[in-house]
């Protein structure tokens, strides 16, 4: 198994507290079926399972294409960019959100904003799971982060499962928000908001050592024979 992995567990709940900002609103917004726990319960896990799916579905495209990268041969340098993207982020936040085209990004968003709406006031199951996929298109920094990191992860297979695990992450404090939950009081969001950025230059850092290919087992492994090289090691073979 991929070790960076991990690191989409990380971004997800470093992330968490910008997500009650983010999809707070949204999560709240929704109605359950019945006033009770258990269907508050059900409600809420349809929505953050709808959710992860886009967030799956995302991190496939991103995978295929750090596929291809690493077909190319190209990999170790997207994971050393992919850190550089990350750490400037923590500098300069709201940097990931411009890179969507102005024009076209907002005509995109307010199709999206308006298909919510209209889904927003119904319970039925897949009314639910079609809310919480509408909500993981929305544009967010954080997912653009975790979708980078998908890159790096070689293939379909495995940037799916980073992303889906970037959700999860998020979802401790989203279900604490819709149960109504005291649990997490608003100190310990806002230290869960100061140790973001530094959770974040974590996975940053870890993402640029595994680009630079510095030999060492599991945090920088020397890169796969691929391409060229790897025909090459064929034909010499007995």
């Amino acid at each position: 198994m991929n070790p960076l992995l991990g690191t989409a567990l990380i971004l997800g709940v470093a992330g968490s507290a910008h997500c009650l900002g983010m999809c707070g609103p949204i999560t709240l917004a929704v109605p359950s079926p019945r006033n009770d726990w258990r269907s508050r319960l059900s409600s809420t896990l349809l929505l953050n399972t709808g959710r992860i799916a886009t967030y799956a579905l995302i991190g496939a495209a991103f995978g295929a294409f750090g596929h291809g990268l690493r077909l190319a041969g190209l990999q170790q340098a997207a994971s050393v960019v992919a850190g550089i993207v990350l750490l400037v982020s923590i500098v300069v936040p709201g940097l990931l959100e411009r890179w969507l085209p102005a024009s076209r990004g907002a005509i995109l968003i307010g199709r999206l904003r308006s298909m919510l709406a209209r889904n927003l006031k119904r319970t039925a199951p897949e009314a639910l799971v079609l809310t919480g996929m509408l909500n993981g298109l929305l544009p967010c920094g954080l997912v653009y982060a975790a979708a980078i990191g998908s890159t790096v992860m070689g293939n379909a297979l495995d940037g799916a499962l980073y992303m889906a695990l970037f959700g999860l992450g998020t979802w401790p404090l989203l279900i604490a928000l819709r149960m109504g939950s005291g649990l997490l009081g608003s100190s310990a969001r806002a230290a869960l908001r100061r140790a973001s950025p530094v959770l974040v230059g974590i996975v940053a850092v870890l993402l640029v050592l595994r680009g630079l290919d510095l030999g060492v087992p599991y945090l920088s492994p020397s890169a796969p024979l691929v391409g060229a090289e790897a025909s090459v090691c064929h034909t010499s073979a007995p």
